[in-house]
């Protein structure tokens, strides 16, 4: 998956939601992210981020003109953006991998049968977590975890992900991880463990979606971007001379 993948799905509605119940210790604490994008076309899109039940970033895009607002009661702040900027396509992209972190190499993907999703021929892929290598199975799982860089130890998961046949992208996916905190592995108890689910899903939309302007009295504009406006790509100027 990369941005221009999921641009070749064309309009839609991704929807996602992240929740990890930390451990005891704190060293993994308690979140919860929902993340949503109406996505219409390049540079037509409004994004937002729910953290704790609370808006930690909306941003809407039409055109060149970029709002963005990082709490319900905030005025949105207008930039000027270039055309073909698609990285909030990283947003779905990020999400997903910080969802699969705790498992490092060790989780195995198993092709189902295909199906269709949304009218879209998709692959269906059973996840599971992979046993150690021959190698590290002669060793504990903290040493193994140490070897690989990993902070944790995973111990179970279990999903399904839908892949689009055509662009290679997520259409539907579930995900449930367990593991525990790499310092507490050989005294762990229930306490100690970790739990993420990971749930998203993309509507196909026949219709580009409507995204709006914010209220004009709900907007401020950031850095001075009058002249810009009416000239986003003014044309460059030799030494010495006015634009």
């Amino acid at each position: 998956m990369s941005p221009g993948t999921v641009r070749a799905l064309g309009s839609h509605v991704w929807e996602a939601s992240l929740d990890r119940r930390g451990d005891r210790s704190g060293k993994f604490g308690s979140k919860e992210v929902v993340g949503r994008l109406v996505w219409a076309e390049l540079d037509l899109y409004e994004y937002q981020q729910i953290e704790g039940g609370s808006l930690a970033l909306e941003e809407r895009q039409i055109d060149n003109d970029r709002y963005r607002r990082t709490s319900a009661g905030a005025p949105w702040q207008l930039s000027r953006a270039a055309s073909g900027d698609s990285t909030v396509l990283m947003k779905p992209l990020s999400l997903w991998n910080e969802a699969l972190r705790p498992l490092g190499e060790q989780v195995a993907w198993t092709r189902q049968d295909d199906t269709t999703v949304e009218g879209r021929p998709a692959r269906v892929y059973k996840l599971q977590m992979a046993p150690l290598t021959a190698t590290d199975s002669a060793s504990s799982p903290a040493d193994a975890a140490r070897r690989k860089g990993l902070s944790m130890i995973p111990l179970a998961v279990e999903g399904i992900a839908y892949i689009d046949d055509e662009t290679g992208n997520r259409l539907l996916a579930e995900l449930e991880i367990r593991f525990v905190p790499r310092v507490v592995a050989d005294r762990a108890d229930p306490l100690d463990e970790v739990l993420v689910t990971y749930r998203e899903s993309r509507s196909i939309t026949p219709l580009p979606p409507d995204i709006v302007e914010p209220d004009p009295e709900t907007v401020r504009v950031r850095g001075d971007i009058s002249d810009r406006a009416k000239n986003p790509y003014p044309k460059p100027t030799r030494p010495g001379e006015r634009r």
